[in-house]
């Protein structure tokens, strides 16, 4: 019984058990970012009213919104999740843009305060429920 829930656990990870990150690409120029950063962050680091105590976050500053955004200037570990969810696309413009991602691999990602609202926030907080 003992091999057979390893092997289960193995074939099928518990949410639990994922490793889930928050990569965050802004701008020093990006008044939407400075935006983001005052309602979310805290000294750099999410607000602890968020309980987002089980999430790697991982910021990038691309130094203007005017820069373009690329798998390459990703941190090594996510480049390869980032490669196959944004395949077809050499580079991203516009900033802010997030990515959520679940055991190296993209579960969602968008451009701007709207996509993050929509459609990350609601994700990280699925997975976080999950997790629990």
């Amino acid at each position: 019984m003992a091999k057979l829930l390893a092997c289960l656990l193995f074939a099928f990870p518990s949410a639990a058990l994922a490793q889930v990150e928050l990569l965050y690409i802004g701008a020093a120029d990006c008044g939407f970012c400075r935006k983001w950063e005052a309602q979310y962050l805290e000294r750099g680091l999410p607000k602890a009213r968020l309980d987002w105590a089980a999430v790697r976050f991982t910021p990038v500053d691309i130094g203007s919104f005017r820069n373009r955004f690329g798998v390459n200037d990703a941190p090594a570990h996510l480049r390869p999740g980032l490669a196959r969810a944004l395949t077809g696309q050499s580079t991203l413009r516009g900033t802010p843009w997030f990515a959520l991602f679940v055991d190296g691999e993209v579960r969602a990602h968008g451009f701007g305060l709207g996509a993050f609202e929509n459609r990350i926030q609601p994700a990280l907080r699925s997975l976080l429920r999950e997790k629990t």
